[in-house]
């Protein structure tokens, strides 16, 4: 698949320059991508990699999840990890041995990350240097820390633990959608 040239670059970039962004901008990105995720379970695809250095922010601010599917199709066929360099947003259980396949839950828990990355303009574990020690606090069970600054409205952070959940209690993306819409109603 060929997207058009993404002016704004990965969301990842488009974050770290637009520091001030109303929650409405967020909250548009959000359901952008929750919207995207959930297309992509209804045809019964997992993306499977889903971090802000895959999505993709055009001229327009809408945002486009790329890489979908991919890193799945080419580990099937290489045998190789599902895990690479994105460890801050995988979910805990594709870490376990023998590997879990990356699923539908695990997208939404790499969503809560987004969720998480969007709404504090950091990434997960931004505290934490090194891809290992990361790796070794998930499988510990540990989730990244709610910032003091800048705050996070309390019914964002509870739905973001939501998508932290174990994997069979998490949200689906279409519950995902469901929470965006309402918040935008709301404002």
């Amino acid at each position: 698949m060929v997207f058009p040239w993404m002016h704004n670059g990965s969301l990842a970039t488009y974050l770290q320059r637009s520091t001030e962004l109303t929650i409405e901008s967020k909250l548009r990105i959000l359901w952008q991508v929750a919207a995207a995720i959930n297309y992509l379970h209804l045809k019964g695809i997992v993306h499977g990699d889903l971090t802000a250095n895959n999505i993709l922010i055009d001229a327009n601010h809408d945002a486009y999840v790329s890489d979908h599917g991919i890193l799945t199709m080419c580990s099937e066929l290489c045998g190789t990890s599902y895990i690479r360099s994105n460890v801050r947003w995988a979910a805990p259980e594709l870490f376990e041995v023998p590997e879990n396949l990356p699923n539908s839950a695990s997208d939404v828990y790499s969503f809560g990350c987004i969720m998480f990355q969007v709404m504090t303009g950091q990434p997960p574990f931004a505290d934490v240097q090194s891809n290992h020690a990361v790796a070794l606090q998930i499988f510990a069970g540990e989730k990244p820390q709610r910032p003091s600054n800048p705050s996070v409205a309390e019914s964002f952070w509870d739905f973001i633990e939501t998508c932290w959940r174990d994997a069979g209690g998490r949200p689906s993306a279409a519950d995902v959608v469901s929470f965006l819409e309402l918040v935008q109603r709301n404002l």
